[in-house]
């Protein structure tokens, strides 16, 4: 959640990669050099249809990674995400084409790159039916929360990112069995966001947004961009989760990081990626703690090969990839 680049990892391969660090240029106000082949100058616009062909290929690779049934008919859902004609935009006087690449693959890639956090998630019984609610801070982009929308749940996300709300126009509402609502501002400082929100949720889930190097760095960051302001105290935050979640519901924060600077270089909060709520400030706010700050290295790194992030060009996932996850749940009343 944020406007900065450094939320902006490149996991999804060096043609999106570049684009997107174009966009971030333009709507955040950072002065980025980008120098691109030929090629990708002229890249051309998705054909509708092909992106979704292609995650659809990543299915029978991600399914056996996973251990919860639910999890593996959500991973099935992503052949059936709707076809995206592509279309201009402007942002700061800026027009960027939005096709079906950057409609789906936003920031991370593969909407598959959840499949880690909903199997963790199913682990502690979170396999719901038609109608449950699933709230995504910092949801970055579209195509997994209308994944859970095509299985009947009521899925709402909220950013900050000025991109989000100018490509996905007219995107909230109903879709297919159940329901997006898109949320752009800073929760919970705003009020109206909360009360748009509402609450009864099963989940709340945050990837890659509640780092502990974003809310609460150890060092001074090299911008204030690289740091993510909450606008409210850590234990407000946490009373507004649970007052959201249903008795028994689940809070569930999952981060991919890079390696860490040594201490004789500048500090990447985005490479401190422990939950940034201590356990006593989660027990204080009604959550019964399950898991907390569990290094999930070899999974990750697992699903980042079965996704492709080490193909040639791309990441070294033993010295490049990170992860760490923490998951509570909201005691019963």
């Amino acid at each position: 959640m944020g406007t900065n680049l450094a939320k902006y990892q490149p996991l999804f391969g060096l043609r999106n990669w570049l684009r997107l660090i174009t966009i971030l240029a333009a709507t955040s106000g950072l002065s980025i050099t980008v120098r691109y082949s030929d090629a990708q100058e002229t890249q051309a616009a998705a054909t509708p249809g092909s992106v979704i062909a292609e995650l659809a290929k990543e299915i029978e690779n991600v399914q056996p990674f996973v251990a919860g049934a639910w999890t593996k008919k959500w991973i099935s859902e992503v052949a059936q995400l709707d076809k995206v004609q592509p279309k201009k935009i402007k942002i700061k006087e800026r027009e960027i084409l939005v096709d079906e690449s950057l409609f789906y693959s936003g920031r991370y890639g593969s909407p598959l790159t959840y499949a880690r956090a909903f199997d963790l998630a199913e682990k502690h019984g979170f396999a719901p039916d038609t109608g449950a609610k699933v709230f995504d801070f910092g949801y970055g982009s579209i195509g997994h929360l209308r994944m859970l929308a095509q299985m009947g749940l009521d899925v709402t996300g909220v950013d900050v990112d000025p991109l989000l709300p100018n490509m996905y126009t007219n995107s909230s509402g109903p879709y297919k069995k159940g329901r997006v609502q898109l949320l752009d501002g800073k929760f919970p400082a705003e009020e109206a966001l909360v009360q748009s929100a509402g609450s009864g949720y099963d989940l709340f889930l945050s990837k890659n947004t509640l780092k502990r190097g974003y809310i609460h760095p150890a060092r001074e960051p090299a911008s204030p961009r690289h740091v993510i302001d909450l606008g409210v105290t850590d234990e407000k935050f946490l009373e507004q989760v649970a007052s959201m979640l249903k008795p028994g519901g689940l809070f569930v924060i999952y981060n991919f990081c890079p390696a860490r600077a040594p201490d004789d270089k500048p500090y990447i909060p985005w490479a401190d990626g422990e939950c940034p709520f201590s356990k006593e400030q989660l027990a204080t706010a009604g959550f019964e703690v399950l898991e907390y700050d569990v290094v999930d290295d070899k999974p990750a790194r697992e699903l980042g090969h079965l996704l492709g992030w080490d193909a040639p060009g791309g990441m070294n996932l033993e010295t490049d990839l990170f992860a760490w996850y923490t998951i509570v749940k909201k005691k019963s009343q």
